[in-house]
């Protein structure tokens, strides 16, 4: 996504752990997210909020990797639960008082795995970190009982609605398929699993009230994160009621293209992550269903919303959204609150108040 930039740099040399488990991936996460610097691009994820907020230079460090701290003026972290990736970004914080900027991630996958040592680690670097950010009022909340005091605020994310809207593009013309989007992820395993299945029967429910011109008019598309997740895809036999194409990974700007050729899309996530692809979903005006477990999948789409991956109401609401696509008029409550993307989407805006909340 094209960043809306600052008037000038507002940050010194910043550094990011990037906590990547072998040599091999942090590489990737460097060479990544300097290719992307290099187009002008700014992603909306943890790795590149020092790139948004303009700073002058971003290092991307590996787990115990020594640095002198005096080169930078902020350095980040990812609040993880392995004892290791705790221990490192303590260490660095206890050598460069108030330089640390700690960003908790979904409360499930910390609970999960973290054990006694790993919650004394990470009350450390919570209470002694010169800021805690947090992506949603749930996120905070987590925080601040695993820290036992107030430290976290919640924050304007990086997200940026014209941009979006700017890659997102693509041909108005009349299309005879009507393409869905089923899932980013379709999670088929572990703690993360999405129950892609109960989703498949919900859509072939819907499916089998059409008649079969209209059910051969719906494309659908679904996309995993990991091999183990394609495996279990394919061992599954996910998709053969309905049709449905795995859709490989791609580069950001050519899935915000992809993203902008659905007709609709359905995110169902089991964790209290940050709602990327409900914003950019919203940005691009695509109809979608989505879990209500997401302060951000609440705030933009407050009308099609189900309490699980496995809700009855999501059988129905599958339903009226096919019929509503094949009437070219999607129903009213599947589409996203408009002026509520653009608030959250306000670039330039939001990364000000972020700004000015380090300069404090």
């Amino acid at each position: 996504m094209t960043a809306t930039p600052l008037k000038r740099p507002s940050l010194g040399a910043c550094a990011f752990i990037t906590m990547g488990d072998t040599p091999w991936r942090h590489l990737l996460v460097r060479a990544k997210y300097h290719l992307m610097r290099w187009q002008g691009l700014v992603y909306p994820d943890t790795y590149f909020l020092p790139v948004w907020l303009g700073a002058r230079k971003v290092d991307f460090l590996a787990l115990g990797q020594r640095i002198d701290v005096r080169r930078y003026d902020y350095i980040f972290t990812e609040l993880h639960a392995g004892v290791g990736q705790l221990k490192y970004p303590v260490d660095l914080m206890e050598m460069a008082p108030g330089k640390m900027v700690v960003l908790p991630g979904p409360p499930e996958v910390f609970w999960s795995y973290a054990n006694e040592e790993a919650h004394r680690l990470a009350r450390q670097l919570l209470r002694g970190a010169g800021q805690v950010w947090a992506y949603s009022p749930e996120t905070a909340a987590f925080a601040d009982e695993l820290a036992k005091t107030k430290v976290a605020r919640v924050i304007p994310w990086s997200f940026d609605y014209a941009a979006t809207r700017r890659l997102g593009r693509t041909g108005t013309g009349k299309k005879e398929a009507i393409r869905i989007l089923l899932g980013v992820p379709l999670r088929f395993q572990g703690i993360a699993a999405n129950d892609p299945h109960f989703l498949e029967d919900c859509v072939a429910a819907a499916l089998a009230r059409l008649s079969s011109a209209a059910r051969q008019r719906f494309q659908f598309v679904g996309m995993v994160y990991t091999r183990e997740d394609e495996k279990a895809w394919r061992q599954s036999g996910f998709g053969k009621k309905i049709g449905v194409t795995l859709e490989p990974k791609k580069f950001y700007p050519r899935f915000l293209s992809f993203l902008g050729s659905c007709d609709a899309v359905l995110t169902l996530p089991r964790f209290r992550v940050l709602g990327r692809i409900a914003f950019l979903a919203a940005a691009l005006g695509r109809p979608g269903i989505f879990t209500d477990n997401v302060a951000l999948h609440r705030y933009l789409y407050p009308h099609s919303l189900v309490t699980s991956f496995a809700d009855e109401t999501l059988r129905e609401l599958v339903t009226e959204l096919l019929f509503g696509l094949l009437q070219e008029e999607p129903l009213t409550r599947f589409l996203p609150d408009e002026q509520a993307a653009r608030q959250v989407g306000d670039s330039e805006r939001n990364a000000r108040i972020l700004t000015q909340r380090l300069e404090r």
